[in-house]
């Protein structure tokens, strides 16, 4: 019988790592859309309700009786510490430490410019950091103050930036409005000429 309650918080985590990676996942991914917004409502629910619901009848006896050989500290203990690790697992949050280094502090807020550059650090490809910038929508504005920001990106992926200047800008181009879409290309070969 504690294998029912193992699985039930092992599930948790899985569902705390699928609503982890909505958060980095690629615009055209299903969990950025409509239905893909309720299966992430149905998956925190189920990771918060089911294991709680399940203590509850388990606690009244009757057929599903707490086992023996389980503790509800450990319980309640394993299945918060799973649902912990699926939801940093799922940000990819490992990611980060390496991007940070040299930074003092790590304060974001909820513009556009913070929600841009935090996404940025999670990039592993040049196209992922562009599907950041068309998702976020940024404006001329907004480019100034992430301009660091995709020199690095430029100066990370710079193998991956097309060898003529308008092969990178079509590829910008196709992620940003055309006014954005010159700056940011500029900000990016800036970057990738420290590493040619």
């Amino acid at each position: 019988m504690p294998g029912v309650f193992i699985a039930v918080a092992l599930l948790s985590g899985v569902l705390a790592y699928v609503v982890g990676y909505a958060f980095i996942a690629p615009c055209e991914s299903i969990l950025r859309s409509k239905a893909g917004g309720m299966v992430l409502a149905m998956c925190v629910l189920v990771a918060l309700l089911v294991p709680l619901t399940l203590m509850s009848i388990a606690g009244q006896g009757g057929p599903l009786a707490w086992p023996a050989g389980l503790s509800r500290d450990l319980y309640r203990r394993a299945w918060i510490g799973s649902m912990s690790l699926g939801l940093l697992a799922g940000l990819r949050v490992w990611r980060l430490g390496p991007r940070l280094r040299g930074s003092h502090t790590f304060t974001l807020d909820e513009s556009t410019v913070s929600r841009a550059e935090s996404q940025l650090l999670l990039t592993d490809t040049l196209e992922e950091a562009l599907d950041v910038l068309g998702r976020e929508k940024v404006t001329t504005k907004d480019v100034e103050r992430l301009s660091a920001r995709l020199r690095i990106v430029g100066s990370r992926f710079w193998f991956q930036v097309p060898e003529k200047n308008s092969d990178a800008y079509r590829l910008v181009a196709k992620h940003v409005p055309p006014g954005v879409a010159a700056t940011v290309t500029g900000l990016l070969l800036e970057g990738a000429e420290r590493k040619k």
